[in-house]
């Protein structure tokens, strides 16, 4: 099986492109963001010449992601909220639609007093499959907005990408309210295609995140935009500190959601006492997300390392033994750290009293977050 990792956006879009002009059969595309700008009008205009060569194309957008509201007021209050230039809706895509393509929006707001309920429940996965054959999994999204962000992308090509289409077609037809059984895990060689679903108990990825920390022997590297983790989480890597195993934690050192970076400053302190190592990127915004284990094993896709992807999201995330593949990643992690500062403790010991009430308060909403 042959792969190739993405970090820079730019490059990511050239080649995602390349393999839409080649698509013969099948292109399926997934994100929670499509942006209304440069980038997104350059994919609508290489989906609609394939769609009038008879190709397949269907394209599964978030609503709220991407600005597409059903309800008036909430469309003036929450428009800008994504960093897109403007919502979107099926008027974006008139002619793709008009060429035999389909596009659906997955679970368009409503109701007001609903975004806390079947509103916050939103598809946050990224997914591009070409003609069954071609795959990619990760973090980025389809918009000029992130075009010099850090991001992680897995594109691989051969059979693994058929399994990829299953989960795709199962989540098409999820959006479109059909009774279908939802996946959980697709299982390939020595990949395991993880899906997370809202309100599952179960937490899919989450308890993989601890199965991997309580295995871990000699290392633990992970890799997240928007660190807000479970008890579970943070506990298991302070018994990991205690058995001896070396932990790194690399986050952005400011992110594109100021409220998240104010939320994920409470655990900092406690998990550097403990002998986890942190590091803040700080060559603009990190968006990747990764867990590495002992050389052995690793994770990645769409889930950040929070209550809202793990709880209220619909996540897809791609677990691996490959050994290629994972020293791709560490290679990817390592250029990562050089770019990067040390957390520093006494700085964090010495922020304001305004920002530790902040923290405060904001943990008492963090299960949304």
């Amino acid at each position: 099986m042959r792969f190739h990792v993405f970090s820079s956006p730019k490059d990511l879009y050239e080649v995602m492109l390349k393999d839409i002009e080649s698509a013969k059969k099948s292109i399926y595309l997934e994100t929670y963001i499509y942006g209304r700008d440069e980038i997104g009008r350059k994919f609508r205009r290489a989906l609609e010449k394939k769609a009038a060569q008879g190709v397949k194309v269907q394209v599964l957008i978030d609503a709220f992601g991407s600005g597409s509201f059903k309800n008036g007021f909430l469309k003036n209050l929450i428009k800008n909220a994504t960093g897109t230039e403007k919502g979107l809706d099926k008027r974006y895509f008139y002619n793709l639609i008009k060429l035999g393509g389909e596009v659906r929006f997955f679970k368009e707001f409503r109701y007001v007093f609903r975004i806390f309920g079947q509103n916050h429940e939103r598809n946050h996965r990224k997914l591009l499959i070409i003609d069954d054959n071609i795959s990619y999994i990760g973090s980025a999204n389809i918009t000029s907005a992130c075009l010099n962000w850090r991001e992680l992308v897995l594109r691989l090509h051969g059979k693994i990408s058929e399994h990829l289409s299953k989960s795709f077609i199962n989540h098409w037809l999820i959006a479109d309210n059909i009774s279908v059984k939802k996946l959980k895990f697709i299982f390939h060689k020595s990949f395991e295609i993880i899906h997370d679903l809202p309100a599952d108990a179960r937490m899919l990825t989450a308890s993989r995140y601890v199965k991997l920390i309580n295995s871990a022997e000699n290392e633990i590297l992970i890799e997240t935009p928007y660190f807000v983790p479970p008890i579970r989480i943070r506990n298991a890597l302070a018994r990991a500190v205690k058995r001896g195993v070396k932990i790194i934690l690399l986050l952005p050192f400011k992110s594109d959601v100021t409220f998240l970076d104010i939320l994920k400053n409470r655990y900092l302190g406690s998990l550097y006492r403990k002998g986890v190592n942190i590091y803040y990127f700080n060559k603009g915004i990190l968006h990747s997300k990764l867990l590495l284990v002992d050389n052995k094993f690793f994770l990645l896709g769409s889930s950040n390392l929070d209550y809202r992807s793990f709880v209220h999201q619909h996540e897809i995330n791609l677990f691996g033994t490959n050994k290629e593949i994972i020293s791709c990643l560490r290679s990817f992690y390592k250029e990562g750290i050089s770019k990067s500062k040390p957390f520093n403790y006494q700085e964090w010991k010495s922020r304001s009293s305004f920002i530790k009430v902040l923290e405060i308060l904001s943990s008492l909403i963090d299960d949304y977050f």
